[in-house]
């Protein structure tokens, strides 16, 4: 992924909504630099209006404040960049994005990150 790649796909996103807790970024990362287990994976925060969204360095490991790592091949991240978030659910069930849930569902629900993964059809609706 690069900067005008990053901007397409960051503009699709939905709006963010403030959220109680902590926030914990949704980590989107291409599957070279997964495999690789280094190069950049881009931030995004759902539940934080304040944090910047972009690249930090990948090095195989998680941080803490990462909810959801989002493993996407070149065809998903066109795509995603071009249609929008709508499209995400059916990306996930084709395997060009694959998603890894990295904290608990109460912190993820905190943070804001839940709705997101439901959105994407990962998980049963709390309501």
């Amino acid at each position: 992924m690069d900067h005008e790649r990053w901007s397409r796909l960051l503009a699709r996103m939905p709006e963010v909504t403030e959220a109680a807790g902590p926030p914990l970024a949704v980590a989107f990362i291409g599957g070279d630099d997964h495999s690789a287990k280094q190069g950049w994976a881009w931030l995004w925060w759902p539940g934080s209006g304040t944090r910047p969204s972009g690249p930090v360095p990948f090095d195989g490991r998680y941080p803490a404040d990462w909810g959801l790592l989002l493993v996407m091949n070149d065809t998903a991240i066109e795509k995603v960049g071009a249609d929008g978030t709508a499209i995400m659910s059916r990306l996930v069930r084709r395997l060009d994005i694959k998603p890894f849930v990295l904290r608990p569902r109460d912190e993820l629900d905190a943070s804001g990150v839940l709705d997101f993964i439901e959105s994407l059809e990962l998980a049963t609706p709390k309501h």
